[in-house]
C-alpha cells in the first residue's frame, strides 16, 4: 500500500510541477488566457483529494469538500491581491501580502461552522465581487526577462507540490476534516506559478494572468459543491471523477465563450 501511495503521488506531482511550466509558457507564447487556462486545473487540489480518498473514508471527504468549497474564497482573495500588488510592487511583497491574507481568510474560515448554504453564498459572493474587480485588467507587455528552459524549474515546483499534498495527507488525523479541506485548496500552484512567472513576464502581465485564474475559480467551486454533495452516496472514485469533469467542463466553457467572443469582434 505505501509503495502504490508514493508511485501515485510522484505521478501526480510530476504532472502538476510540467503544469506549472506550461502555464507560464503559455501565458508568455500565447497570452495570459491560455496561461490562466492551463493553471486553473486542478493540479494540486485533485492530487491531494485523490490521496485523501485513499487513506480516509467519504464521510471525511464530505467535510473535507465542503470546508474546501468554503475555502476556495481565500485563492481568491489571495489572486485578487495578487492582481492589484504585481503592477506596483515586487514579487516578494506580493506573495507576502497575498499569502498573509490567504492565512487571515484561513483562520476566519475554520472559526466558522459551515453548512453547505452558507459556504455556496460566501462563494458566490466572494467570487462574484472579484471577478467584477478583476475584469478589465490589461495585461501589457511582458517587461521580464525571456522565459528559458532551466533543468531545475521542473524539479523544484515538483518538490514544493509533493510536499504540500504528503503534507495534506499526513497531516489529515491530526488536524482533522474541516482544516484538511482548507489546506487542500492553499494556493501552492499559483505561489509557484508566481515565482516562475512574475521575473519573465513583468508584474503588469502576471496581474493579467492572475485575473484570468479567477475565472477558473467558478469550475473549482461546482467540482467541490458535487463531491460534497455525492461522494458518500457515490463512493470517491466516482465522486471525485464528476468533480474533475465539472472543472474540466468548465474550462471548456470558457474556451468556446472565448472562440464565440473571438469571431463575434
Amino acid at each position: 500500500m505505501i509503495d502504490a501511495l508514493w508511485f501515485s503521488l510522484l505521478i501526480k506531482v510530476g504532472v502538476t510541477a510540467a503544469t506549472v511550466v506550461a502555464a507560464a509558457i503559455a501565458a508568455e507564447k500565447s497570452g495570459p488566457f491560455w496561461g490562466g487556462l492551463v493553471v486553473g486545473l486542478p493540479v494540486s487540489a485533485g492530487p491531494a483529494y485523490v490521496m485523501l480518498a485513499i487513506e480516509y473514508d467519504t464521510a471525511f471527504l464530505e467535510v473535507s469538500s465542503l470546508n474546501s468549497l468554503a475555502g476556495n474564497t481565500g485563492a481568491v482573495i489571495f489572486l485578487l491581491a495578487f492582481v492589484y500588488a504585481a503592477p506596483r510592487f515586487g514579487l516578494a511583497v506580493c506573495l507576502a501580502l497575498s499569502t498573509g491574507l490567504w492565512v487571515a481568510v484561513a483562520f476566519a474560515i475554520r472559526a466558522i461552522e459551515w453548512t453547505f448554504l452558507s459556504a455556496m453564498i460566501v462563494n458566490l459572493t466572494v467570487i462574484a465581487i472579484v471577478l467584477l474587480l478583476t475584469r478589465n485588467v490589461d495585461p501589457g507587455p511582458p517587461t521580464g526577462r525571456p522565459l528559458q528552459k532551466r533543468w531545475y524549474d521542473l524539479p523544484m515546483r515538483a518538490l514544493a507540490v509533493g510536499l504540500f499534498v504528503a503534507a495534506v495527507v499526513s497531516l489529515g488525523e491530526v488536524i482533522g476534516p474541516e482544516s484538511t479541506g482548507i489546506l487542500s485548496v492553499y494556493p501552492v500552484t499559483l505561489t509557484s506559478l508566481a515565482l516562475l512567472a512574475m521575473p519573465r513576464l513583468g508584474g503588469q502581465t502576471t496581474a493579467a494572468l492572475m485575473a484570468g485564474i479567477v475565472r477558473s475559480m467558478v469550475g473549482f467551486a461546482l467540482g467541490f459543491v458535487a463531491i460534497h454533495l455525492t461522494v458518500v452516496s457515490w463512493g470517491a472514485p466516482l465522486s471525485l471523477s464528476v468533480g474533475l469533469a465539472i472543472m474540466l467542463a468548465w474550462a471548456g466553457v470558457r474556451m468556446a465563450h472565448r472562440s464565440w467572443t473571438t469571431r463575434r469582434n
